[in-house]
């Protein structure tokens, strides 16, 4: 009796948890179908009476929504398959290949994920204002290209520290080359750790605010995320900052990639991380 009880307890916990997480985006979700009067509406309401999607029709009419996306997607598939490629090399390098003071190095790239991303950001603009990549994507795309995603090669470097070095040592006596092991027998059983590699890049590269603001000056080069606070600011700059409706309505097409990514892959994503957890 005392364990069903103890488990009716944890269940109601983990609900009002749950329920604690999912309220915003509810109210996000049915407020991007309310009126001006509904949304401020107090004490709120749920269900939009009636509905309407004239918040959605005003971010198609008043912004370069079509014009974020698209600059979102170049740049977030451009890290994804960078991190991808890049990542991929330099951990099956220093798991499979010995060289002098490899783990001094390795040591050293993983120490990386120690150091916040603004400590680094005014020698990265310095450096990209000399060579004039500034307002263009390149300071955006060009670091995870090079590796620079620590997380992404030690989530690999744990999967191919356990790769069977026996496969790989026939694969070789039969005739195989380094590359041909790595692409036909070492990546195909790494797919649930490149999944997870994939979609933290997505998610980091469609939520990022901060690289993009720093390095792009040019409205029509802005990515979802500038150009939903560029929203926000010239709404409440038109003195209608009570109306969050377009606000929510962009917001919600901006997070729904994320959500349906989760949700097509989240078989793959609890494999990753539970393999990450438990090998190397």
């Amino acid at each position: 009796m005392t364990k069903r009880l103890l488990n009716i307890i944890w269940f109601l916990v983990l609900l009002v948890l749950c329920f604690t997480f999912v309220l915003p985006f509810l109210w996000m979700t049915v407020s991007s179908f309310m009126g001006t009067e509904q949304i401020i509406k107090f004490p709120p309401e749920i269900i939009p009476a009636p509905a309407t999607i004239r918040s959605f029709r005003y971010i198609f009419e008043h912004t370069d929504f079509f014009l974020y996306l698209r600059n979102s997607c170049i740049i977030t598939a451009f890290n994804i398959v960078g991190t991808l490629i890049s990542t991929t090399f330099v951990a099956y390098g220093f798991a499979k290949y010995d060289a002098r003071l490899k783990k001094m190095w390795f040591t050293l790239l993983l120490s990386t994920m120690m150091v916040p991303y603004f400590v680094t950001i005014i020698p990265l603009y310095n450096i990209y204002a000399k060579l004039k990549m500034v307002n263009t994507f390149v300071p955006l795309i060009l670091p995870n290209c090079l590796a620079a995603s620590s997380f992404s090669v030690f989530l690999l470097h744990q999967f191919f520290q356990t790769f069977p070095q026996e496969i790989e040592e026939s694969a070789r006596i039969d005739g195989s080359t380094e590359f041909g092991i790595l692409f036909k027998m070492v990546i195909p059983n790494a797919k649930a750790f490149l999944f997870v590699v994939g979609i933290f890049m997505f998610v980091w590269t469609w939520n990022d605010y901060f690289g993009p603001a720093i390095f792009l000056n040019d409205q029509k080069k802005y990515t979802l995320a500038i150009g939903l606070t560029f929203l926000n600011s010239s709404i409440s700059g038109n003195g209608a900052a009570l109306d969050q409706g377009p606000v929510m309505a962009m917001s919600l097409l901006t997070v729904l990639p994320v959500i349906i990514l989760y949700s097509c892959f989240q078989k793959y994503f609890i494999q990753g991380i539970v393999y990450s957890g438990i090998k190397g």
